[in-house]
């Protein structure tokens, strides 16, 4: 997991930090996995999804809309509620800022942190090797059908499932990524206390990195 201070910004988003990140876990982790499910995979074309190729030898994709530009790359594109698909097992989990819109669109649930805990046990389980997982932190805050900000105490949960493997955990901060603020690395305390602002967007992230 990379620890820098200041993280080049291309974007002006979330995944200035996401996908560094992952790109690193994914070179070190290379020759040592060799099924993989990306579950949030729309949109992954213009970010990740020609790297997993490279190393993927099974390569499928999940999620509730479709994208060709996705489906062209993958082995198989399932469209759908991940927690209603029955899958099997793969040596590589991925869930990429997907699992803070869970339950808030295009299914909405009236549980939104229930089903999230089911959503990240489900993760877990189907992880035979490694779990990759980033999503926002902070007080708790919702835009309605979009994002629910995944509170301290749910984190705290998660990382108490983990406790048993062998993991990396990194928290992150900008000043604002839309204004062009960098990410860089942070801590846990700074991070749960940190208030949604509608006008700056975002501004913390959690990445776990899991090894079974």
């Amino acid at each position: 997991m990379l620890k820098l201070n200041v993280f080049p910004t291309t974007r002006k988003t979330d995944r200035d930090c996401e996908l560094p990140n992952l790109s690193d876990f994914l070179r070190t982790k290379k020759e040592t996995f060799s099924s993989f499910l990306d579950v949030g995979a729309h949109h992954s074309f213009d970010y990740y999804a020609n790297e997993v190729r490279l190393y993927a030898k099974t390569y499928h994709g999940l999620d509730q809309s479709p994208d060709e530009s996705v489906e062209r790359i993958v082995d198989k594109y399932f469209v759908g509620d991940f927690l209603k698909i029955n899958l099997e097992p793969y040596d590589f989990v991925l869930c990429l800022s997907t699992i803070e819109h869970v339950g808030m669109y295009p299914v909405a649930y009236p549980d939104r942190v229930a089903v999230r805990d089911l959503f990240f046990n489900k993760l877990l389980s189907l992880t035979k090797k490694y779990l990759w997982i980033s999503f926002p932190v902070g007080q708790p805050y919702e835009i309605k059908n979009e994002i629910s900000i995944i509170p301290p105490e749910q984190c705290e949960r998660w990382l108490d499932l983990i406790k048993g493997y062998k993991h990396n955990v990194g928290f992150y901060f900008s000043e604002g990524p839309q204004a062009g603020h960098p990410w860089g690395i942070s801590t846990k305390e700074k991070c749960y206390s940190q208030k949604y602002v509608d006008s700056v967007g975002n501004q913390t992230l959690c990445i776990l990195e899991i090894e079974k």
